[in-house]
Formats: C-alpha cells, sequence, structure tokens
C-alpha cells in the first residue's frame, strides 16, 4: 500500500485490534474516508494467529464468546466466517466436567463435591448461585443484540421479540447489578474453606465481581472457534475495510493530538486531520497523546487534565504468560484428556497459601533475592490454574500431520514480571517458567515431556510492549480500582464511548468492563455510530449554511 504522509479524513481509528477494526469496518462500509493507524505491523491487536514451525497458535483470545454479538456482527457485515465447536472442560487433579449444555453445572458441583466431601451444603448454595446466574445470561444473551439489526426494525420483530425481551433484561439486570462485590468476598460469605473459594475462582481476574465471575459458566457453553483460527476474523475484517476503501497504515504510532485542530501527529513525522477520531487503544496513551498540561487555560482543559490524572492512578487488570508448546504427537493423544480448550487445576488445594505479599517487604517492595522469587514461582505454578488450547483438536489444518500445538497460560502479575527483568533475570525467568508449566502439565498429559520439541513464551512485558497497555493488562482496568474507571452497567454502556472531547470517541477493553472480544465488538460498533452521527449533523450543517 502506498505509504502517505498527509491527508484529511472523515475518521481517524487509532489501535487495529477488535474494537478500531469494527469502528473502521462500519464507517467504511458506510462510505465514510477511513484511516486505520496500528503500531504493530501487524492488525488485530490480542486477537489472532501466528506461526511456529508450520503451527498457527493464537496469540491472545483462545476462542470467541459469542453474546449475542459476535455472530450477528459477522451476518450484518457479511463476512464468511466458520465457527467450529469449542467445547469446554475444567479439570481438577483427577476429575474433570465437560460444559456442553445447562446441566453441565450439576456435574461440576457433583465434581466439587468429590473434592470437598465435608462441604456439600455450602458447595450446593453455590452451584444454586451459579443457576441464579445463568438465568440471568440467559435473558441478556437470549436475542440477538438489537445493535446489530438491521433498522428501522420490522414490527412483527419489535413487538414480539424486541419489546419482552427489554423487559425482561431491565429486570433481571437490575437483579444481576446486586452481585457486584468481589466473588472471592462472596464466597467466603459461604463457605471459609479457602482452597474450596481459590478452585472455583483463581482464573478469574483479581476483584472479579461475582455477577461476572459467576458467568462464566454460562461463557463456558458460548465458546466457539473460527475456521482458520482466530487470524480468520481479522484478515475478514481488514479485508472488508480495504475493499470499500479504507486505509491501514502498520508500523505507525500516533505520538501527539491536537484536539483543536483535528490533527493526529505520528511518531515518524506526517500528520493526519480528521473530523472524528475514535481511539481504541490503551487510554493512558490517548491522554498522553493529547498532552493537555501544554493547552491553554480552559474548562475543557480542565476536565481532560483531571481525567488524565484519574486515570494515571488506576492499574491494570491481570495480565497473561503464555507457553506454547510444539509436540510430535497427534492431537489424538489429547481429545480424551483435555479436549481442545480445558481448565487444569493440579490439585484441589489451589493457591489459598500462596499470595503475591509473600514475595514483598512491608513497604510493599518485591524481594531483590532471586533464590525467594524462584522458590514462590516453583510453588505458584504447582497449584495454580492453566489454561489449555490445543487449536488442531478443532482445526486440523493448524498444526503439520502428526504434531500438536499446545498453547498453555496462567494470570501473572506484571509488576512482578517488570522486577525480576529490572535484576537481570529475566531470561532466567523464561526457562524457569517453562520447565515449571511443563512439569506441571505431567500430572494431565503424563507423556508430554519426552515429546516436546520447541517452546516459545510471551510474558505480560510481551504484551505491554506490542499493545502499549497499561501493566500489559488483558482486559483493561483491573476490578481492584477504587472507584472503577471505566463503565460497567449495562443500561448505560451506550455512553462508554463518550470522552471529554467531543470529536474523539473511545472504544474497545479499556472503555467498558467486563472486557473480552464481544465488548470490543459492542463498543467498536456504538463509536462508529457516535461518528456517523456527528459528521451527519456537521454535514446537515454546512449544509444550512451554504442555503443561507
Amino acid at each position: 500500500m502506498k505509504i502517505i504522509t498527509h491527508g484529511h479524513f472523515d475518521a481517524i481509528v487509532v489501535g487495529a485490534g477488535m474494537a478500531g477494526l469494527t469502528s473502521a469496518a462500519y464507517l467504511s462500509r458506510d462510505g465514510y474516508r477511513v484511516l486505520v493507524i496500528e503500531k504493530e505491523k501487524n492488525s488485530g491487536g490480542l486477537l489472532g494467529a501466528f506461526s511456529i514451525d508450520g503451527h498457527l497458535v493464537d496469540r491472545g483470545a483462545r476462542g470467541i464468546i459469542d453474546s449475542g454479538i459476535f455472530t450477528p456482527m459477522v451476518k450484518q457485515l457479511g463476512l464468511d466466517i466458520e465457527l467450529l465447536p469449542n467445547p469446554v472442560r475444567i479439570s481438577v487433579g483427577g476429575h474433570s466436567v465437560d460444559f456442553a449444555d445447562e446441566s453441565s453445572i450439576e456435574d461440576y458441583g457433583a465434581m466439587l463435591h468429590r473434592l470437598y466431601p465435608e462441604h456439600q451444603q455450602e458447595i450446593y448454595r453455590i452451584v444454586m448461585d451459579i443457576k441464579r446466574v445463568m438465568v440471568y445470561m440467559d435473558v441478556l444473551y437470549g436475542i440477538e443484540n438489537p445493535l446489530f439489526m438491521s433498522k428501522p426494525y420490522d414490527q412483527t420483530y419489535l413487538l414480539k421479540t424486541l419489546l419482552p425481551w427489554t423487559l425482561k433484561f431491565m429486570v433481571n439486570m437490575r437483579q444481576a447489578m446486586k452481585l457486584l462485590e468481589p466473588i472471592n468476598d462472596h464466597l467466603r460469605k459461604i463457605t471459609s474453606n479457602e482452597s474450596l473459594i481459590n478452585i472455583i475462582t483463581q482464573h478469574f481476574f483479581e476483584g472479579t465481581p461475582t455477577f461476572f465471575a459467576l458467568s462464566y459458566f454460562s461463557l463456558y457453553l458460548d465458546y466457539l472457534y473460527p475456521k482458520g483460527s482466530t487470524q480468520t476474523i481479522v484478515d475478514s475484517m481488514v479485508d472488508l475495510i480495504m475493499r470499500h476503501g479504507g486505509l491501514i497504515m502498520n508500523g505507525q504510532e500516533v505520538v501527539g493530538i491536537d484536539a483543536d485542530k483535528r490533527q493526529v501527529q505520528l511518531s515518524e513525522g506526517g500528520h493526519y486531520i480528521y473530523d472524528q477520531l475514535i481511539w481504541a487503544a490503551d487510554l493512558n496513551s490517548l491522554y498522553r497523546c493529547l498532552n493537555p498540561g501544554r493547552w491553554p487555560p480552559s474548562p475543557l482543559q480542565a476536565r481532560v487534565q483531571e481525567k488524565q490524572e484519574f486515570l494515571s492512578s488506576k492499574k491494570g487488570a491481570d495480565s497473561v504468560l503464555s507457553l506454547y508448546i510444539i509436540t510430535d504427537q497427534p492431537p489424538e493423544v489429547f481429545r480424551d484428556i483435555s479436549g481442545p480448550h480445558a481448565f487444569y487445576t493440579p490439585s484441589s488445594q489451589g493457591l489459598s497459601g500462596i499470595a503475591l505479599s509473600d514475595l514483598m517487604d512491608e513497604q510493599r517492595c518485591f524481594t531483590n533475592d532471586p533464590d525467594r522469587i524462584f522458590a514462590w514461582l516453583e510453588a505458584f505454578v504447582k497449584e495454580n490454574t492453566l489454561e489449555v488450547s490445543i487449536p488442531s483438536l478443532r482445526d486440523p489444518s493448524l498444526s503439520p500431520p502428526g504434531e500438536s500445538a499446545l498453547i498453555v497460560s496462567l494470570l501473572f502479575d506484571y509488576r512482578l514480571a517488570r522486577h525480576i527483568a529490572d535484576l537481570g533475570l529475566h531470561e532466567q525467568f523464561r526457562l524457569k517458567m517453562a520447565e515449571l508449566i511443563i512439569k506441571s502439565l505431567t500430572g494431565y498429559f503424563p507423556d508430554l515431556p519426552p515429546h516436546v520439541r520447541k517452546t516459545v513464551m510471551t510474558t505480560p512485558l510481551t504484551i505491554a510492549a506490542r499493545t502499549n497497555n497499561t501493566e500489559g493488562s488483558l482486559t483493561g482496568w483491573s476490578f481492584a480500582n477504587r472507584p472503577f474507571p471505566a463503565e460497567y452497567r449495562f443500561l448505560q454502556v451506550s455512553q462508554s464511548v463518550r470522552t471529554p472531547v467531543d470529536n474523539i470517541k473511545q472504544a474497545g477493553q479499556w472503555t467498558f468492563n467486563p472486557a473480552g472480544v464481544p465488548v470490543s465488538i459492542l463498543t467498536g460498533k456504538l463509536a462508529a455510530d457516535a461518528v456517523i452521527k456527528d459528521l451527519k449533523k456537521k454535514k446537515k450543517k454546512e449544509r444550512g449554511k451554504a442555503h443561507e
């Protein structure tokens, strides 16, 4: 593609992750002149795949949660994406549960009963809470999201589908919003067994509200996988944007925004004028680029500076460490053990006796003692929950015949990874974590070690470098922030795309929580709609002046 160094666009989208691609797809489809600017050489952000020795492996999301959003978006944009089943299995020690339908929650409760036989009544109450949230989720995703339906709505659809659903949605969401205390705090009101609590929650992000945490048990039934890997989604979106005249500039980073002149400046020079800007990247980066400290005093400067200072003190959500394991074993070896997507915890002990604070002194600073750090890491991995994804069990074409790629992930604190790197131990850390993860997996795949041919690791530092995300966050802001820095009320989601600057909208995982691919799509569409509305207002105003 021809590289341009300047130009005027109806809309500039910063960030080519799922939110940015969604915004650009809708804007370009509707005939607007759109420029997407992405600092990485590839589009997709944390969505997509890359190749390791002929294996195509997902870099971010291991599957797609439909949520009444993804499939309608695909239909509305006319994308050719085939979706494959992606069954989820939860395994603790030698016990496993497959999430096939809503009755699977009974099997999950039975597994917990076997693991913790002295806590039958407590487990019953927990399962009843999960069932209650599943009812709310059935309502929430009971129909395809109306945002992705053509307007004006058909009267039959309006009267028989949308209005009845809206009434149920309002009632059930009010009940759901009463369950916003952190899941661990909620479960401690039911049981004092910290191992039981951790086995249920330790693969959730820190401070996840009860409703969002328990909703995962419904979402496990909603996982899908695009044929050809998650890269298929990215390629389809990029192709649509370019076919409709949109431009995508990869390897270019926005370093400055002049909101008054409606101009963005790139790190390698060049500037671009916009009528509307959609920021679909890290929000702290947005306010650094706006640099309100250099503005002349005004009410707008005060609002933007206040927002900048507020966000700068907020934590990102947990980051993730992933180990990609290339084996000379065919995928069938793993089918009966884990299936294509599993959450594996080696024992029922869990992380109840292991905390990040174990590595800190009284001033909340990490120890500089390597032996202490690596001993803690060994205990941490041994009792942690590993998310295991095997792409070729869904789509055999993703690995060479007779071989498999395993993607193994666990939540990991960015600050600890940064501290270890600052001590000059990053490479030692990577080697040790690979060793510990493979050792932990032998409880699941006993024949794995001699068949490992290659490993590749990404850490929280990898995510931070690739995305500029605050603290290498995978899904935006940490739930532990008080007050919470993003919109989380379902009934207010349309407001999540607004910023203090009228000509700048925001989209993506930093704008609404709980975040993920569906929220990125939803906010990307909402931001595009808001931009289109403002562009039409501008055009109408210009026509009015022309007639004067």
